[in-house]
C-alpha cells in the first residue's frame, strides 16, 4: 500500500485489489427472470443480491430485489466485520449502434441500511442513507471471431454512486468505477477478466482510496419455462455488478 497526497489536505490511498463475482439470470416467463448475483473482495466486501426483472419491449429491462452485505471496518484499531442491508432496483437499457457496438445504460437505486458500531464494537442498530448509481457502457463483438468456440468481446464501463439523504452532509460522492474486460460468451455462459479503476472517498474528509483492481467475473443464464428457448438476449447474457 502506497500513499501519495496532492496537497496537505487531500489525501489518495493506492492499493491494489481482487475481486470475483458469480451472477445468475434464470428465465421464468415470457417476461420475468430471477437475478442472483455474489460478489467477493477480500479486505473490501461480500454481496449476495437477489431480485426479480421485468422486460419491456425488446431492451429496456426493471429489476428490483434485496442485498445483503458484509463489509470488513476498524473501530478502535478493531477490525470487525459490519453488516449492511440493501433493498434495491434498477432500469437497464441496451442499445445497438451498429452490429457490433451496443452501448448499455443503468440507473440504479440502493437503500442503505449500515450497521452502527463504536469503540470497537458493532451495535445492534442501523443508520440509513440512500445511493444512487449511473452507468453508462460500450461492449464491442468479435462476431467473426472464434475461441474454444465462444463468440470474444470487450466491454468498457463507467459508474458513478452518489449518497444522499438527511445523514449525508459532507461526503455526496461516494465512488466512481471504472473498467475495461475481456470476455468470452459461450452457449449460456460468459467469462470476463479485466481491470478496475475504483476510486472511493472515505469517511474522513478529503481522504480517498483508488483500487487498482483485478475481476473475474462469470455470468450464467437459465431458462425455466416448459419451452426452453434461449433467446439473444444481451441483459439476460452479460450482467453487470
Amino acid at each position: 500500500m502506497s500513499y501519495f497526497s496532492f496537497s496537505q489536505e487531500k489525501e489518495i490511498i493506492n492499493q491494489g485489489q481482487f475481486w470475483t463475482g458469480y451472477m445468475t439470470s434464470a428465465r421464468i416467463s415470457e417476461n420475468y427472470s430471477l437475478w442472483n448475483d455474489f460478489h467477493y473482495v477480500p479486505d473490501g466486501f461480500f454481496v449476495a443480491r437477489t431480485g426479480i426483472t421485468r422486460s419491456f419491449f425488446e431492451k429496456l429491462y426493471l429489476t428490483a430485489g434485496y442485498a445483503y452485505l458484509n463489509i470488513p471496518t476498524e473501530s478502535n484499531d478493531t477490525k470487525l466485520n459490519r453488516t449492511e442491508h440493501r433493498p434495491w432496483m434498477q432500469t437497464v437499457a441496451n442499445h445497438e449502434l451498429t452490429e457490433r457496438w451496443t452501448m448499455i445504460n443503468r440507473v440504479r437505486y440502493d437503500m442503505r441500511y449500515r450497521q452502527n458500531f463504536a469503540n470497537g464494537e458493532l451495535l445492534n442498530d442501523f443508520n440509513f442513507n440512500h445511493r444512487l448509481r449511473l452507468l453508462i457502457g460500450l461492449r464491442y463483438h468479435f462476431e467473426k471471431q472464434t475461441i474454444f468456440s465462444g463468440t470474444p468481446y470487450i466491454n468498457l464501463s463507467n459508474e458513478v454512486l452518489i449518497n444522499f439523504g438527511e445523514n449525508i452532509i459532507t461526503n455526496h460522492f461516494n465512488q466512481n468505477r471504472t473498467w475495461l474486460t475481456l470476455g468470452l460468451r459461450l452457449e449460456n455462459t460468459s467469462f470476463q477478466v479485466g481491470y478496475m479503476n475504483r476510486f472511493v472517498k472515505l469517511s474522513q474528509n478529503q481522504r480517498f482510496v483508488r483500487n487498482h483492481t483485478l475481476v473475474v467475473w462469470i455470468s450464467q443464464r437459465f431458462d425455466f419455462r416448459k419451452k426452453e428457448i434461449l433467446g439473444d438476449d444481451d441483459e439476460h447474457f452479460y450482467q453487470i455488478p
